[in-house]
């Protein structure tokens, strides 16, 4: 069931890319600093999207290492809690009354 939905994702991402392709087929003029290209409009909103993207990804690793030296951080805090809580626990209580 997966597989074929799987399929039916693939082939309707396909068709909408055709369409899309198809309807935004005009050219034009993106301009760089150092110089200028001649290109579809689709194959430009495209390589936009892909650069954003990428873009989004650097940005959410930045937050995703940091996060990760928390986790590690609270790790060894906890580590070291735990021992603390099982050297108290061993301790005997005497009671002087």
């Amino acid at each position: 069931m997966k597989r074929i939905f799987y399929i039916a994702a693939v082939i309707i991402t396909l068709v909408i890319g055709a369409v899309f392709s198809a309807r935004n087929a005009s050219m034009v003029t993106m301009d760089f600093i150092i110089t200028t290209v001649d290109t579809n409009l689709s194959l430009a909103i495209i390589i936009s999207l892909i650069i954003g993207a990428g873009l989004g990804v650097l940005a959410s690793l930045i937050w995703l290492i940091s996060a990760k030296r928390e986790l590690q951080r609270m790790k060894k805090k906890s580590e070291i809690s735990q021992k603390e809580l099982t050297n108290l626990r061993a301790i005997p209580i005497k009671d002087e009354h």
